[in-house]
């Protein structure tokens, strides 16, 4: 990864293991906007499971149960209480 190349990868390092572009696939997969659904996220959510399976990451199950636990938070697709990355809202530099 690039050092000008954006992080997409929360609390942990995308640099490594090929994580950075498992991450950014898995933020696009579902509507960057909020166009997805939880269909949708649900498959994201395993697709980065498995990218970091490919890649030997040893963080692969902490990631996907986070994830799936907690991903509505940063994340939302339905419009309410807000739409899109609430990490982005919350922090505009990210």
């Amino acid at each position: 990864m690039a050092m000008t190349q954006r992080q997409y990868c929360l609390f942990m390092n995308g640099r490594i293991r090929n994580r950075n572009i498992g991450c950014k696939r898995h933020d696009n997969a579902y509507g960057i906007n909020g166009g997805g659904t939880g269909a949708d996220r649900r498959r994201a959510d395993h697709a980065l499971y498995a990218h970091m399976r490919e890649n030997r990451d040893p963080m692969a199950l902490p990631v996907l149960g986070f994830t799936r636990l907690f991903g509505w938070f940063f994340f939302n697709y339905h419009g309410r209480p807000w739409r899109g990355q609430l990490v982005r809202k919350l922090f505009p530099g990210y």
